[in-house]
């Protein structure tokens, strides 16, 4: 998704939802990540999710299945409640993002990481709940979900063995990237993150999508995540917080790896660790044996 805009109060998150299991939204205190107020139970989410956010307005699919065809439903982040549910169709949502208010959605009539699907881009009128349009993208192939990030207009498709499929989300139109640091070979998935100001992060790469210029802030890092105007690598060795110049400012944990790192704001949250860029202060938030932040 494309990174959320500064200043919105109401953090959600998404926890629970493991296998046979609903999951559950709640309102949470970005500091500590205490629940605050009411909480809406949703399907699970063993089989990923897809999210974006735009103000107060969530959109997301959740999948409690290996199935497609679950739809995309909206949620007020002020009140937590599902305002709307959109179907989709015979479709698997492979990634959503806002275009000022139109939501849009990258689809395929397969599941996203199966080859041979065919694929297209849904612009969507939410406050109706109806698909205004939908251009196929006969150039894409496959589009693992956790390899996909919005920005620029485009989507972002990261492959296993390097390169990057760059999709125009106004046409369906495709090209093929190389960065002039390749990916590395091997790795099924590639964590892309949309980092801002025309950077994209594809695992340990920084992209800058003008140039296809790439830097690895830290070598041998899982990804990276933008948070309060810097960006944050994470992986084997921790957590590092950088400038966008690439100057390494701390290291808030390295204690253990770190996997799985997501941002609200000036906040990164590791876990249960709360770290915050701008005071480097780390305090360990309410424990949770899942957790999305919907940021």
């Amino acid at each position: 998704m494309e990174a959320a805009a500064a200043g919105v109060a109401a953090l959600l998150v998404l926890s629970g939802g493991t296998l046979g299991h609903a999951s559950v939204l709640n309102r949470v205190d970005p500091a500590t990540l205490r629940r605050e107020g009411a909480a809406v139970r949703l399907p699970g989410w063993a089989f990923g999710v897809a999210w974006a956010r735009r103000g107060s307005t969530v959109a997301l699919v959740v999948k409690p299945t290996g199935g497609i065809g679950f739809p995309i439903r909206v949620v007020s982040a002020t009140r937590v409640r599902v305002v709307r549910t959109i179907p989709v169709g015979a479709r698997d949502v492979c990634g959503l993002t806002f275009r000022g208010p139109t939501l849009v959605a990258l689809v395929s009539d397969r599941l996203c990481y199966h080859t041979g699907g065919s694929f297209a881009v849904l612009r969507i009128d939410v406050p109706s709940g109806r698909v205004a349009s939908t251009v196929p993208v006969p150039a894409l192939h496959v589009a693992y979900p956790t390899n996909v990030a919005f920005g620029d207009g485009r989507a972002f498709v990261a492959h296993p063995g390097g390169g990057v499929d760059v999709v125009n989300l106004a046409t369906g139109g495709v090209r093929a990237r190389f960065p002039r640091r390749m990916l590395a070979k091997g790795e099924g998935i590639v964590p892309a993150h949309w980092l801002g100001r025309h950077l994209l992060a594809l695992g340990a790469n920084v992209v800058d999508v003008r140039t296809w210029r790439s830097r690895v802030l830290e070598p041998g890092s899982r990804g990276v995540v933008a948070a309060g105007g810097e960006l944050v690598a994470y992986g084997p060795r921790g957590v590092a917080v950088y400038s966008r110049g690439g100057r390494r400012l701390f290291r808030p944990i390295t204690r253990h790896a770190v996997w799985n790192v997501q941002a609200f704001g000036r906040d990164v949250y590791a876990g249960s660790e709360v770290i915050d860029v701008r005071s480097r202060g780390v305090s360990t938030g309410s424990p949770r044996a899942e957790l999305l932040v919907l940021g």
